[in-house]
């Protein structure tokens, strides 16, 4: 049999997506999610790069991957301790700037598609195949000073048997409505959220929109945001680009997209806005006014909303992305094991990653999670 090769594109066309419409089907999603994709695809620069990997085989194509270049990486961007501190900072950004690495990325440490895996396949029978020649692609590809990839553990062993280190990485979270039927029954099995969400003192409430978010709610989710940043337990490797953006991306405008904004004393406390594709919802993005939003449990309203929409909807799952708070490891109820991937051929690169990623976002999550567990309950 012909061996599948790999290669770069900027695009994505609806014939090809129609290839991958039996691994969508299985997954539960639509193929709304390449629209996402397609949006930061447009909106790349030299610095940051977003390209579409094919997998391709005697000239069809057999899979895909997304996938994004970043050069120069900043380190300060993954790792909250160079962000927070004066002196570090300094000293990261010019090592940052002397070093000049270039990261070739999955699209899912992005946090901004976590409904699927980085990897889509003509079918399950190619899976293994297609990542084992996309692996080989990143390895080979000369401006790749290291690659890293977020998945779930259930491939662990190719991507070890490809040469990838495998790095702690905390769960991604996932709401399963069928788990429970109904919202009374999950605020059953979480007793202290229903004690606290009754609460005399509190004002806030949660509204569900899909679609056209007013100026107005976009400034006080802006606001949220720019709130959420400096305090937030995980960066990702292109974050100054993804804020400077986002809010101009069709999540804003259209009905592909939901948003369950948290009000209290007349602005908004927190949001998250979700991805509508299939049977499914998944995070794109979130804050929390941390002023409005002090014991007004928004972020535990937001879950409680996209849980009753996903339950009034008949939805398979809600995506949360990775376990980066307290209250997400407690009333999340599905969590899915996965680890930071890690490649480079430089071997100073290599030795840099493995002695500094116990003060990595990721691997705090990870801890965080970790440590959690035994007093997760609410």
């Amino acid at each position: 049999m012909t061996a599948i090769h790999c290669r770069a594109d900027a695009a994505l066309t609806d014939v090809e997506k129609i290839v991958f419409a039996d691994h969508l089907r299985s997954e539960g999603i639509s193929d709304n999610v390449f629209n996402l994709f397609a949006e930061w695809v447009a909106r790349s620069t030299p610095a940051v790069t977003f390209f579409y990997l094919k997998a391709m085989r005697d000239g069809e194509l057999v899979g895909l991957g997304l996938f994004m270049r970043i050069k120069p990486v900043d380190l300060r961007t993954s790792y909250g301790a160079l962000r927070r501190r004066p002196f570090l900072n300094r000293l990261a950004r010019g090592f940052s700037a002397l070093s000049n690495n270039c990261l070739y990325i999955s699209f899912r440490n992005l946090v901004t598609a976590n409904l699927t895996r980085p990897f889509f396949y003509r079918d399950p029978s190619v899976a293994g195949e297609v990542m084992r020649a996309m692996l080989a692609f990143l390895k080979e590809e000369k401006g790749a000073d290291m690659v890293t990839i977020i998945d779930t553990l259930d491939h662990d062993a190719l991507y070890r048997g490809e040469g990838f280190i495998p790095h702690a990485s905390s769960s991604e979270a996932v709401l399963d409505p069928s788990r429970f039927g109904s919202l009374d029954r999950y605020l059953g099995a979480h007793r202290n959220l229903k004690k606290n969400l009754a609460r005399r003192k509190i004002t806030a409430y949660a509204e569900v929109h899909r679609g056209i978010v007013c100026d107005a709610d976009r400034r006080g989710m802006k606001d949220c945001v720019a709130c959420s940043v400096g305090v937030s337990n995980v960066n990702n490797p292109c974050q100054a680009f993804f804020e400077e953006h986002v809010f101009d991306t069709e999540a804003f405008r259209s009905d592909d997209y939901l948003h369950v904004i948290v009000r209290a004393e007349g602005a908004i406390a927190g949001f998250h806005t979700f991805l509508v594709s299939g049977e499914c919802l998944g995070g794109v993005l979130g804050g929390f006014n941390r002023e409005v939003a002090r014991n007004q449990f928004a972020y535990e309203r937001v879950i409680l909303a996209s849980l009753e929409y996903a339950l009034a909807h008949g939805l398979r799952r809600v995506n949360y992305s990775l376990i980066d708070n307290q209250t997400k490891l407690r009333l999340i109820d599905t969590r899915v094991p996965c680890a930071l991937y890690f490649y480079s051929r430089n071997p100073v690169n290599r030795k840099f990653f493995h002695l500094t990623y116990r003060f990595n976002d990721v691997h705090n999550l990870a801890e965080l999670e970790r440590n959690g567990l035994g007093v997760a309950g609410d």
